[in-house]
């Protein structure tokens, strides 16, 4: 319908141009608008040279011939036929020779490996599917337009007869059944205008008899529906006037659409239109339908066809038919009515009431006549609503049932179409909601057999699930729209979100409601089966899940694979996390719903997931070449499985028993995470130690300041253990005692040594005894009269002469400042290390959930009880004695400073 806008308004601007190119009037009439050069119409209304019609048509295929060019300042940039997009300016270098490729280097082979890697990926079990719909953006339009689910499948038209042609012929044969039903007049004197402020001095008289009541409710219906439709004031009233007089001449109920065309031309002149153009057109589709309804619908039931196909060639020959006498064009209008007549006489094939030839041999015309006339109920304003009067139009459009052969079932059915078609279109979640209601209306009837052999008879061609056939109109239509959703929710990742799940919702609600007996191999194709004794509602949403996942899954591998190359990441690493996103928008937003209808539904998409990206990472592992990012990857990959086992936990708790979990195979991280992570904490261990030996070798021993006198090489050295014990509990790897016992004996290594260097640092009491007196030079003895031996004083070694320099009151003060801090920061390590414990074991938990759910009676790995990790704390009972010893030791030696120092000692 759009295009059909399209191509009006393209025919209105170039009439418009053309009326006056040249500064002469320019007869249109034979000229195909749409098949006309806009470029050589500008030309000429530029250069006032005379417009020719042959040179125009030769413009437009040369120019739909060759690419477009564009309007760049170089001039040779193209529009590719193939993929509308600007190619841009050839290239300046010269074409490389053909010859062996060099050897790549190792870093684009190392990332070739990857990208080979998820090329295999792309061709996993069940998921090459969709690479049919990742294609749909390179196909060409004629073939995207093959493959539009929005057309009922009708028999095609084999005249030449545009939408605009349908859109005023359906409008026509609804005021002939206003007229031939009497619910409408039509008066030849105009109607006074009177001014608006006049409005309230009208008697209360006017209008008062039921008659013209009835007769202004119909026309205020009909003006709404004219308006809705585009036809314009001058054309209703032509046709009014044409058909005012057809209540008398036919019987009502064997009026068909050739005799209200019949009438038309019969009862309208020359001088009728406003202009020549606009009666030719209006003869030409007159002649049209009669050609469509006549001639090619009942070509191989009479002989009089070739006569017809004669006297329908003349009426569209507009110039012979306007310098025809009168009698001549009332013989050939005869002629056509005298074959209709003979039409009407054959027998009934349903004997139907009211049954006529041109219900069953023109249903595909007529049934597009009806389309037309219910697209009147839409807003033309607002997009997507529906008028206050839809229900009265509706109410209106009964009347051209007669005519067109319209059954209540065959208008529920196309009115559904009509709302569905427009929700397509829109998006108005209200429209699917009265698609729903209309739907289930038609579930409803329960026709008689005449009725339904009636109804089987307007065939229809569709192509669906991986078959050709035929239907029925209802059928098809049921069956299209099933198809339109089951498109969109095969892939309800990508079209739906949080936003509008009330559409995926009521989408669901239709695609249930429409379902039909699946043919394809779809159920025996999944990448994982349903269980036995499904029902077929659950095995279409299995169905529906399994493959939805499926393409958001391709999807987020290509674009994992992008991003990588612009991240410099493994792609798994990016795959892993949009996964996540996916997993929570899955929890949050689709299985909620699907749940009312399928339990399993949530089961089934974590699983999908955990296998889709279980088959990714087996495939890495098995070529995996113990890369830098390995640890990365199987972080990522744990902290995934982590979140499909917690989402199944939180949906279903312990009741793990399913057919499913036979496809919960867990990824075993820890066989591979495990001595990576021993070789990560010994390569810690000798940074930290490293590290501390560095910083105690250059501490002087003086406060942080006023308020923190402590050493800063101690502080220096609980930093780099806290990094130490963060980045061991945010690795998102699997983690075990072996590597807990492994972190703390790293963490008191270094802090023995720390300590060990503090204790080497003091000296013996000993060394503190003064030495004698510089005038007591002898020793004294019993006798006097003997020999005094001469005290020699002892000299310090100068290593100890250094150390007694050192140990000045305030370092010592600092240096027991420093073993009380490592006694408190002690506390707080272990305090923190056990709180991340706690979640490492449910962690653990989360895993043995995932392998119980795998086979029956599997037994759980034991964790760690609280017990045995207070069994590993007791290494740091050890740093906080030996820090106690060296207090004690520096306490006495400041004790015995005191004793050997002046009285002002403090």
């Amino acid at each position: 319908s759009l295009l059909e806008a399209y191509r009006r308004d393209r025919r209105r601007l170039l009439g418009f141009l053309l009326s006056s190119a040249g500064g002469r009037a320019v007869d249109l009439s034979r000229v195909d608008l749409d098949a006309v050069s806009a470029d050589y119409a500008l030309d000429c209304v530029a250069s006032g040279a005379q417009f020719d019609a042959s040179e125009a048509t030769r413009r437009y295929f040369d120019d739909r011939r060759y690419p477009i060019m564009t309007s760049s300042p170089s001039g040779n940039s193209y529009f590719l036929l193939s993929r509308p997009e600007g190619s841009g300016s050839p290239p300046k270098k010269v074409a490389p020779d053909i010859g062996p490729e060099p050897p790549a280097e190792e870093n684009s082979s190392r990332a070739r490996k990857h990208s080979d890697s998820f090329e295999v990926a792309v061709n996993i079990q069940g998921a090459s599917y969709v690479l049919k719909d990742l294609n749909l953006a390179n196909t060409s339009p004629q073939h995207a337009k093959e493959m539009d689910l929005l057309s009922l499948g009708l028999p095609r038209l084999n005249a030449e007869l545009s939408d605009d042609d349908l859109r005023e012929t359906a409008y026509e044969v609804l005021l002939a059944s206003l007229f031939v039903s009497g619910k409408l007049y039509f008066a030849e004197e105009k109607r006074e205008k009177k001014p608006k402020f006049l409005k309230g001095l009208r008697s209360k008289t006017e209008g008062s008899n039921s008659a013209p009541q009835m007769e202004n409710y119909y026309t205020h219906h009909l003006d709404l529906i004219r308006v809705q439709m585009e036809i314009s004031e001058s054309m209703d009233t032509l046709a009014k006037r044409a058909l005012r007089r057809i209540g008398s001449k036919m019987v009502q109920g064997q009026l068909d659409v050739p005799c209200i065309s019949l009438q038309l031309l019969s009862s309208v002149g020359k001088f009728d239109f406003p202009t020549e153009r606009l009666r030719v057109q209006w003869q030409r589709r007159q002649a049209n339908v009669l050609e469509e309804l006549l001639l090619f619908s009942a070509s191989r039931e009479c002989s009089m066809s070739e006569t017809l196909r004669i006297v329908l060639s003349k009426l569209k020959n507009t110039e012979d038919w306007v310098v025809s006498v009168p009698d001549g064009r009332i013989e050939v209008l005869t002629i056509i009515e005298r074959y209709n007549t003979r039409l009407s006489a054959a027998p009934k094939k349903f004997g139907l009431k009211g049954e006529t030839y041109h219900w069953t041999q023109s249903y595909h015309f007529n049934s597009r006549l009806y389309e037309k006339l219910l697209s009147s109920v839409f807003d033309m304003l607002e997009d997507g609503q529906l008028v206050e009067e839809a229900d009265e139009i509706l109410e209106t459009m009964k009347l051209t049932w007669p005519i067109l052969g319209i059954t209540q079932k065959l208008h529920d059915a196309l009115y559904a179409w009509a709302l569905f078609q427009k929700f397509a279109q829109t998006g108005e979640i209200l429209l699917l909601k009265q698609t729903d209601l209309q739907i289930q209306k038609l579930k409803l009837h329960n026709n008689v057999r005449e009725a339904e052999l009636y109804i089987d008879s307007f065939v229809c061609s569709v192509e669906g699930f991986g078959s050709n056939g035929t239907l029925n109109l209802v059928d098809s239509a049921l069956l299209k729209i099933n198809m339109w959703c089951h498109r969109q929710l095969k892939n309800y990742h990508l079209y739906f979100s949080q936003a509008n799940c009330s559409i995926f919702e009521s989408m669901l609600n239709l695609v249930l409601l429409t379902a039909a007996n699946l043919t394809d191999d779809d159920e025996e194709a999944m990448l994982i089966g349903t269980s036995l004794g499904s029902t077929p509602e659950s095995t279409l949403i299995h169905i529906l899940v399994v493959r939805s996942i499926q393409a958001a899954y391709k999807n987020a591998l290509i674009s994992a694979d992008g991003q990588s190359k612009a991240e410099f990441k493994h792609p798994l690493i990016l795959l892993a996390s949009e996964l996540k996103l996916l997993v929570e928008k899955e929890c949050s937003a689709f299985s909620p719903v699907l749940h009312k209808y399928y339990p399993e539904a949530g089961r089934v998409a974590l699983t999908v997931f955990h296998l889709l990206y279980g088959q990714q990472l087996e495939l890495f592992l098995e070529g995996s070449d113990h890369s830098e990012s390995l640890k990365e990857i199987l972080g990522a990959s744990n902290s995934f499985e982590l979140c499909i086992a917690q989402k199944l936990y939180s949906m279903y708790g312990e009741a793990a028993g399913s057919s499913l979990s036979n496809f919960l195979k867990p990824y075993m991280i820890d066989r591979f995470s495990s001595p990576i992570i021993l070789q990560w904490l010994h390569a810690q261990h000798e940074n930290v130690l490293e590290w501390t030996k560095r910083t105690i070798e250059i501490e002087d021993w003086e406060p942080l300041s006023v308020h923190r006198k402590l050493a800063t090489s101690m502080v220096e050295v609980f930093r780099i253990v806290e990094e130490t014990i963060d980045q061991f509990f945010n690795s998102s790897l699997p983690l075990d005692i072996v590597h807990l016992r492994s972190l703390l004996i790293g963490i008191t290594s270094s802090l023995q040594v720390y300590l060990l260097h503090m204790e080497n640092q003091q000296v013996s009491r000993a060394t503190l005894l003064p030495v004698a007196p510089v005038l007591t030079r002898y020793a004294e003895s019993v006798n006097p009269f003997a020999k005094r031996k001469l005290i020699e004083p002892a000299v310090r070694e100068e290593k100890v002469a250094n150390k007694l320099n050192n140990l000045t009151v305030p370092k010592l003060c600092v240096k027991l400042n420093t073993l009380q801090y490592i006694r408190d920061q002690l506390d707080t390590i272990e305090e923190g290390i056990k709180q991340s414990w706690v979640d490492v074991q449910s962690a653990v938990g989360l895993l043995d959930y995932l392998s119980c759910m795998t086979s029956e009676g599997a037994t759980s790995k034991s964790s760690p009880s609280d017990e045995s990790i207070d069994e590993l704390f007791t290494i740091f009972d050890d740093v906080r004695r030996t820090a106690v010893n060296i207090t004690d030791t520096i306490l006495n030696f400041i004790g015995e400073l005191h004793s050997l120092c002046s009285p002002q000692f403090t």
